[in-house]
C-alpha cells in the first residue's frame, strides 16, 4: 500500500481486490484496504469493503472470517436502509446464503444460531417480497447436514417447485446441489438427465463446471458412462487443481480414483494436495478430504499393496513423516471420525460419523477406468520369426557363453537377449577369462537396452578380467565398445581415448572383420560427439578418411552388415554435411546390404532416419514411403529404441501432412514403448502427441500430455525445450478457459528466462501475461506486466515491443480510473513512438503503432475530460490506419471523433464524419448499428 490513502486511491485498490481471483492475496489486499479506510474514517467506503470480504471469505480460504463483517453489513443497513444504495439489498440477500453455508462447516457454530439464521433469512426474504426459493435450497442444506433426511427431501421438493429469481443461485451451481442429492439418494438416472442441460449450455460462473461435473462422477460410473466419467475427471480435476479452497471437491476426485480402479492417479492426488489438508478451508472441508483420503488407501490394502511408502508432510510443529498406507489409512480414519463426533456433539446427531463408516466401506464400482487414450493404449504385439526360434536348451554356463558369443557374431539379438536372461541366473565363473567372456556377453545385451550405468559396469568389468588374463584383444573390444557408449552418455575425453586405443591395437589383426569394427566404432563415437556439439574440427576432418578404410576391410571380409554399416555411416556424414543426394545414396546402399544380411532391425533403422532426409531435402512422399517401410519392419523382437523412434517419426511427419488423427495412433505406440522402456525419447513423442491432439480438438489429452512433457523434459536436462513447450501449454489453457493456469505458466517462462538472462524471451512472455491479464479485466496487474515488459524489452533493444507496451501500459491504467496515471504514461508512449520512428522510419510497421498509440491517447484524454487534446489524437489515428489500410480500426477511431466533435460542440464536423464512415460498411459490418445511431442522433441535434 502506498502512502496516497485517499479514498480515489482506496477506492482503486477495492476495484483491483475485485478482478482478484479467491485466495490469501485477495484477503489480505481487501483487510488492508479496510484498516486504511477505518483510519481515514471513510464510513461508505469500509461498508463496500466489508460487502466485498464476505463473498472473498466465503468462496476463499477463511470462510470462518465472514460472520464478522457479515453481521457488521446486515446491522448498518438495517439502522437505516434508506441510505445505502439501491444494489446493498440484493447482496445482503445473497450474502445470507453465504453465511448460512458457512455456518454448517465449523463445529464451534452452535446449530440453534445457524438455525436462527436461516428463519432471519427467510423473514427478510418476505418482507422484501422475494421467491424463497433460496431460502428452501439451505434449508434442505442444513437438514442434509444434520441427517434428517425426511426434511431433507421435502425441503428438496418445495425448493425445486418454488419459482427461481435472482436470489437463487446461478443456471450451475443451483443444479450442482440438486444432483449431489440426487445422487446420495441413489438417484443417479435423475441426476445425470439434471445435468445435462446445464452442461450444455455457457456456465459463467466461476465454481462451473468443475463443481457439478464432479458431483457427476460417481453417477456417470454407477450408470456405466464410462466415457463421461472419464472426461468429467479430466475436466473438471484441472480446475480444481490450483484451488485450495475447493479441498473438499479434491477429495470426490480420490473417491473416483479409489473406486474405478485408479490408486496409482490417487496416490498421485493425494500426494500433490496432501498439504492442503492442514489449511483446510473449515473441518467440514477437512473431514470429506480426509474420508476420500482413508478410502483411497483402504483400497490400496484391499488390492494387497498396504506396504506401499507414503509421506504426509510437515505441518507447524508435526515433521514429515513416512508411513504405510496401511498404516496411514488407520490414522486418517481416526482424524476423519474424529471431525465427525464434533460436528455429531453439535447436531444432536449421529448422521457424520455414520456417513464416515458408510463411505469408508465403499466397495469398487468398475476394476479399472483408463483415464485417458494413452492409458488404455497397448501396443499390438507382433513376434517376429526370431523370437519364436529362440529356444534355450540345458546347457552348462561355458557352452551358454559360446553360443552367446555366436550369437553376437550373427547380430541376433533376440537370441543375445535369451541367452544373456539364463546366464544372469548363473553364478560368475571362478576363471578369470570365462568370467569376462560372460560379463561381455551379458553387456551385450544390456547395450540394447537404455541401462547405461549397467552396461558401462559389466563393459569395465569384462575388459579388467582380460586384462588380468592377458587377453589384449578382448580386452581392447570390449574397451572400444565402451568408449561407445561413453561417447553417447559419458565423460568425452575418455570416450575419445578409449576409441583410439582400441583401433590403434586391433588395426593389427589379422581379421579384416576385427579391424572394420573398431574403425567403425571410432567413427561412431565421433557421430555421437557431434550430436552433443562436442566434436572438434579435426576429428571431423578424420572422418572421410576411417570410413575408406572401413570400407575397405569391410569389402575384404565380404560381410553385409559390416558394408551396411559402413554405408550408413557414409549417410551420416553426408547427411551432417548438408549433402542430402549423397546421404540418400548412401542410405540406400545400407537398405539394400542389411536386407542381403537378414536384418530387419537394421533396414527399420536406417528407413526411419532416410526418412528424416527426405523431410530435410523437402520430399515429405519420400519421407512417408521410408518411414512406412520402417513401420512394416517393425516387430516386438526389434530393440525398443528402434520401435520407439519409428513410430515417434511417423507420427511427427503426419502432424506435418495434417493427417493428425493417424499421427496421434503412431504416438500413443511410441509413448507406450518408450515407457516401457524407460526411454529418455519419451517427452519428445509427447510433445508430438500434444500437438496432435490439438489439431483434433482432444484438448484435454494435448495439455495432459504437455504436461508430461514439459516434467520429462525438465527431469533429462533439456530445460530450454521444456521452455518452448510450455508456451503449447499456455495456448491449451487458454482454449481450455484455464486461464490461472495459463498465468502460472507464463511465469514459469519469465522466470527461466530471467534466470538464464534472454531478455528478448522474458520480455515477450511479460506482455503474453499483460495480454491475458487484460482480456482478463485485471487491469491494474496488466499495466504493471506492461510497464515491466517495456522496461525489460527496452534493455534488449527491441524499439517495437517497447512502444506496444507503453500505450497498452496507459490504456490499461486508463482501465482502472486512475487518469492521471494513464495521461502520464502517454508521455512515456510518446518518447517510444519517437524512438521506434528512428529506428523505422517511414515503415508500414511504424504507422499501425503510431496510430495505435494515438488512438489510445484519444480515449484516456477523453475519459480525463480533456476533449482539445484528445481530438487530435483521434485524428491522426484515423488518418494512420487509414493510410495502411487498417479499415476496422480507422472505423473505431471515426467514432471516437466523432464523440469528441460533439463534446466539443461541433456537430455538424461530426455529422460529415459518420456519414462517411457508415457510407464505408457494408450492411452486416458489426460496427454499422452504433455508428447509424451515433449519427441518427447528431442529426437530430442538427435539425
Amino acid at each position: 500500500m502506498s502512502d496516497a490513502n485517499t479514498p480515489d486511491d482506496l477506492q482503486r485498490l477495492l476495484f483491483q481486490a475485485y478482478d482478484m481471483p479467491y485466495g490469501d492475496a485477495k484477503d489480505a489486499l481487501l483487510e488492508q484496504v479496510l484498516r486504511h479506510a477505518e483510519a481515514g474514517a471513510h464510513t461508505e467506503l469500509a461498508f463496500h469493503v466489508r460487502m466485498a470480504m464476505v463473498d472473498a471469505y466465503g468462496h476463499g480460504m477463511s470462510p470462518a472470517k465472514l460472520f464478522v463483517p457479515f453481521a457488521r453489513c446486515l446491522a448498518e443497513y438495517d439502522r437505516d436502509p434508506g441510505a445505502h444504495e439501491s444494489w446493498v439489498a440484493p447482496s445482503l440477500r445473497w450474502k445470507f446464503k453465504t453465511a448460512v453455508g458457512a455456518m454448517t462447516k465449523f463445529p464451534e457454530v452452535p446449530m440453534d444460531r445457524a438455525l436462527a439464521a436461516l428463519d432471519q433469512m427467510e423473514r427478510r426474504y418476505r418482507v422484501e417480497g422475494q421467491s424463497l426459493n433460496a431460502v428452501y435450497g439451505r434449508r434442505h442444506r442444513v437438514a442434509v447436514h444434520i441427517g434428517d433426511l425426511d426434511a431433507a427431501a421435502e425441503w428438496y421438493e418445495r425448493w425445486c417447485t418454488t419459482p427461481r429469481d435472482e436470489n437463487s443461485d446461478c443456471e450451475g451451481c443451483d443444479p450442482t446441489n440438486r444432483v449431489a442429492w440426487l445422487a446420495s439418494q441413489g438417484r443417479d438416472i435423475e441426476a445425470v438427465e439434471l445435468a445435462a442441460p446445464v452442461l450444455a449450455g455457457e456456465l459463467g460462473c466461476s465454481e462451473q463446471p468443475q463443481l457439478i461435473l464432479t458431483e457427476l462422477l460417481l453417477p456417470y460410473l454407477r450408470t456405466g458412462q464410462l466415457d463421461e466419467a472419464r472426461s468429467a475427471h479430466r475436466r473438471s480435476y484441472r480446475l480444481l487443481r490450483t484451488k485450495p479452497q475447493d479441498l473438499a471437491a479434491i477429495g470426490d476426485h480420490l473417491e473416483f480414483c479409489a473406486l474405478s480402479g485408479n490408486q496409482v492417479r490417487g496416490l498421485e492426488l493425494l500426494d500433490r494436495h496432501f498439504s492442503w489438508l492442514d489449511r483446510a478451508p473449515s473441518p467440514k472441508d477437512a473431514l470429506a478430504f480426509l474420508t476420500c483420503a482413508a478410502l483411497l488407501l483402504r483400497t490400496l490394502v484391499d488390492a494387497g499393496n498396504g506396504d506401499t511408502l507414503l509421506c504426509r508432510p510437515a505441518a507447524a510443529d508435526r515433521p514429515a513423516a513416512e508411513s504405510t498406507a496401511r498404516a496411514m489409512h488407520v490414522e486418517l480414519t481416526d482424524e476423519a471420525l474424529a471431525i465427525a463426533a464434533r460436528f455429531d456433539h453439535r447436531n444432536g446427531t449421529d448422521h457424520q460419523t455414520a456417513s464416515v463408516h458408510q463411505k469408508l466401506a465403499s466397495r469398487p464400482i468398475v476394476d479399472y477406468l483408463p483415464l485417458s487414450a494413452a492409458a488404455a493404449h497397448r501396443v499390438p504385439v507382433e513376434r517376429g520369426p526370431a523370437a519364436a526360434a529362440v529356444e534355450i536348451p540345458e546347457l552348462t554356463t561355458l557352452e551358454l557363453i559360446e553360443r552367446a558369443e555366436q550369437a553376437t557374431t550373427q547380430h541376433a539379438a533376440a537370441e543375445i537377449r535369451a541367452l544373456a536372461q539364463r546366464l544372469a541366473a548363473e553364478p560368475e565363473p571362478g576363471d578369470p577369462s570365462l568370467a569376462g567372456r560372460r560379463a561381455s556377453v551379458l553387456a551385450g545385451a544390456a547395450l540394447q537396452t537404455t541401462d547405461h550405468d549397467h552396461a558401462e559396469s559389466l563393459l569395465r568389468r569384462a575388459a579388467a578380467y582380460f586384462a588380468a588374463t592377458g587377453e589384449q584383444d578382448r580386452r581392447q573390444t570390449d574397451l572400444g565398445r565402451l568408449g561407445l557408449l561413453l561417447s553417447r552418455h559419458g565423460d568425452v575425453a575418455e570416450a575419445v581415448g578409449l576409441l583410439r586405443d582400441s583401433l590403434s591395437h586391433l588395426a593389427n589383426s589379422p581379421e579384416p572383420q576385427t579391424r572394420a569394427a573398431a574403425t567403425l566404432r571410432l567413427s561412431g563415437g565421433m557421430f555421437a560427439l557431434f550430436d552433443r556439439g562436442e566434436l572438434s574440427e579435426e576429428d571431423a576432418a578424420e572422418l572421410p578418411a576411417l570410413l575408406d578404410r572401413a570400407a575397405a576391410d569391410a569389402a575384404e571380409a565380404g560381410e553385409d552388415i559390416l558394408l551396411g554399416n559402413v554405408a550408413r555411416h557414409r549417410m551420416y556424414l553426408h547427411q551432417n554435411n548438408t549433402e542430402l543426394v549423397d546421404a540418400v545414396a548412401a542410405g540406400q546402399e545400407a537398405v539394400t546390404a542389411y536386407r542381403r544380411a537378414g536384418q530387419a532391425w537394421r533396414v527399420a533403422d536406417v528407413a526411419q532416419y532416410l526418412s528424416g532426409i527426405h523431410f530435410d531435402a523437402g520430399d515429405s512422399v519420400a519421407a512417408l514411403e521410408m518411414i512406412d517401410e520402417a513401420v512394416r519392419l517393425v516387430d516386438a523382437d526389434l530393440p525398443d529404441s528402434v520401435r520407439l523412434i519409428v513410430h515417434a517419426r511417423r507420427g511427427a511427419l503426419l502432424i506435418h501432412l495434417n493427417r493428425h488423427e493417424e499421427a496421434v495412433s503412431e504416438l500413443l505406440t511410441a509413448i507406450a514403448i518408450g515407457i516401457a522402456a524407460g526411454s529418455p525419447q519419451v517427452p519428445y513423442a509427447q510433445w508430438d502427441l500434444a500437438v496432435a491432439y490439438r489439431a483434433v480438438g482432444q484438448l484435454l489429452d494435448a495439455a495432459d500430455q504437455a504436461e508430461e512433457a514439459i516434467a520429462g523434459l525438465e527431469r533429462a536436462g533439456a530445460l530450454e525445450q521444456a521452455r518452448t513447450c510450455r508456451f503449447l501449454l499456455v495456448d491449451l489453457h487458454r482454449r481450455l478457459d484455464e486461464d490461472e493456469p495459463a498465468l502460472t505458466v507464463l511465469d514459469e517462462i519469465i522466470e527461466f528466462d530471467r534466470a538464464t538472462g534472454n531478455l528478448g524471451g522474458e520480455s515477450h512472455a511479460l506482455v503474453e501475461t499483460a495480454d491475458l491479464l487484460d482480456v482478463l479485466d485485471r487491469d491494474a496487474e496488466a499495466a504493471e506486466r506492461y510497464v515491466l515488459a517495456a522496461e525489460v524489452a527496452e534493455r534488449f533493444g527491441d524499439p517495437v515491443r517497447v512502444a506496444y507496451c507503453r500505450y497498452s501500459a496507459a490504456l490499461s491504467l486508463h482501465w482502472t480510473g486512475d487518469y492521471a496515471a494513464a495521461i502520464t504514461a502517454i508521455a512515456a508512449s510518446d518518447e517510444a513512438i519517437a524512438k521506434l520512428a528512428a529506428a523505422h522510419p517511414d515503415t508500414e510497421l511504424l504507422t499501425w503503432h503510431t496510430a495505435r498509440h494515438n488512438h489510445n491517447a484519444a480515449r484516456i484524454l477523453r475519459r480525463a475530460q480533456r476533449p482539445d487534446d484528445a481530438f487530435p489524437r483521434a485524428d491522426a489515428a484515423a488518418a494512420g490506419f487509414r493510410a495502411i489500410d487498417a479499415g476496422d480500426q480507422a472505423t473505431r477511431s471515426d467514432y471516437e471523433r466523432a464523440v469528441l466533435l460533439i463534446e466539443l460542440n461541433r456537430p455538424t464536423e461530426a455529422e460529415k464524419i459518420l456519414t462517411e464512415a457508415v457510407a464505408e460498411l457494408t450492411d452486416d459490418h458489426a460496427a454499422k448499428p452504433m455508428l447509424s445511431e451515433l449519427l441518427a442522433d447528431t442529426r437530430a441535434q442538427l435539425a
